[in-house]
């Protein structure tokens, strides 16, 4: 064991690469702050580092997760289950009523909207076959099933957000105040922190006249939750921060959406975006800087459907074709060489295709296999 310039004692790499290895992967996450020699031990010693991001299908209809089985240029356009279920009989044909929420580190969360209200959230991790159930949404209107009608809700999925903050390492799902029918009136936000009994709620400041966008979607960023609401016309970013739980208004939509179904949210490197659809079948993606303070166009599409809720993985964003999931790639005369210009992809090109699937039932997520237990976050769960 030696001693560093400032007299501390230094442990040999394959002693710590021992000892880091013997952490659970969402601690190696984190102790990857501490400094650059740890860092790069990690990134170089660990599967879930070494592994990049694919893209996650998921089947709407059905609810069936499919993966990407390459996403360079060279891709067969082969793509496999990723947790086969059985397709045959009366369960699978419910099957509409699982939706996905969202992804983080290879663990799924999904939402049976069949279970009202506020729908079923259960916690799943594909690669170990675990399943987690979190406590149920509290809700302060009794459901009461009636036979005039549906006995679920089809959108609950829509108004949750499952996240991963990365300094303290935990897992949140979190509910945004919404309106999901006149008999269902969300005003404050509830979070429940993976392994916590009971959900907490936070106030989410005034209510009145407020009404949330689930149209757009919910995306978590760098520890970061967003969400659009609007109010007499006007329409704004809101966002929650999972370190200190806090609610703040944002920034105003950039590029001047003709409606609210014209755009949705989505996340660029790391970065909040915007979609937002145009006139003659253009697509804008704007990035909202580092400070939260200025949106900047970073894709300029052209006759071209980029897929939701996200579509840039690494060097790669995806577009649909019908039912083709086509990956465009670095190339000359197409990526621009100042970061300032937006990227433009031109009717013209074709791209690479990755997946041939029913595009009007499928969204793409993010997707890292992980071994990592959903074990450790069973905790009893407190049905009062």
């Amino acid at each position: 064991m030696a001693m560093d310039g400032a007299g501390r004692l230094e442990l040999p790499t394959d002693v710590l690469v021992e000892i880091l290895l013997r952490l659970p992967p969402s601690s190696r996450r984190r102790v990857r702050l501490v400094c650059r020699l740890w860092r790069s031990i990690i990134d170089e010693h660990t599967t879930e580092m070494q592994s990049r991001a694919t893209a996650l299908l998921w089947h709407t209809w059905y609810g069936i997760a499919y993966v990407v089985d390459d996403l360079s240029k060279s891709s067969t356009g082969r793509y496999t289950q990723l947790w086969p279920r059985d397709t045959a009989g009366p369960y699978f044909l419910d099957r509409g009523s699982l939706q996905l929420i969202g992804t983080c580190n290879g663990l799924l969360c999904l939402c049976d909207n069949e279970e009202a209200p506020g729908g079923a959230v259960t916690l799943v991790n594909p690669a170990t076959d675990e399943e987690l159930p979190v406590p149920p949404l509290p809700c302060a209107c009794p459901f009461v099933p009636s036979l005039e009608r549906c006995t679920y809700w089809e959108n609950w999925h829509k108004a949750y957000s499952f996240a991963y903050h990365p300094t303290s390492g935990q897992y949140k799902v979190v509910h945004i105040p919404c309106s999901i029918s006149e008999e269902y009136k969300f005003d404050a936000l509830h979070v429940l922190t993976l392994g916590e009994a009971s959900w907490r709620e936070v106030p989410a400041g005034p209510a009145e006249g407020v009404r949330c966008n689930l149209g757009a979607g919910i995306v978590s960023v760098d520890g970061t939750t967003y969400w659009v609401v609007e109010n007499a016309g006007a329409s704004w970013v809101v966002s929650f921060d999972l370190d200190n739980e806090a609610v703040a208004r944002v920034k105003g939509l950039p590029g001047h959406p003709a409606g609210p179904e014209n755009y949705h949210l989505t996340e660029v490197h790391g970065r909040l975006g915007i979609v937002v659809h145009g006139l003659s079948r253009t697509t804008e993606v704007w990035v909202l800087d580092k400070g939260q303070r200025k949106w900047s166009c970073r894709y300029n599409l052209t006759r071209h459907e980029v897929t939701r809720p996200y579509f840039v993985y690494g060097e790669c964003i995806l577009t649909l074709e019908e039912s083709l999931i086509r990956g465009h790639y670095r190339h000359k005369g197409m990526w621009a060489s100042n970061k300032a210009v937006p990227v433009r992809v031109s009717r013209r090109a074709h791209g690479t295709r990755l997946a041939v699937i029913d595009d009007e039932w499928c969204q793409t997520l993010p997707y890292v296999k992980t071994m990592e237990p959903l074990s450790i976050y069973m905790l009893p769960i407190d049905n009062a």
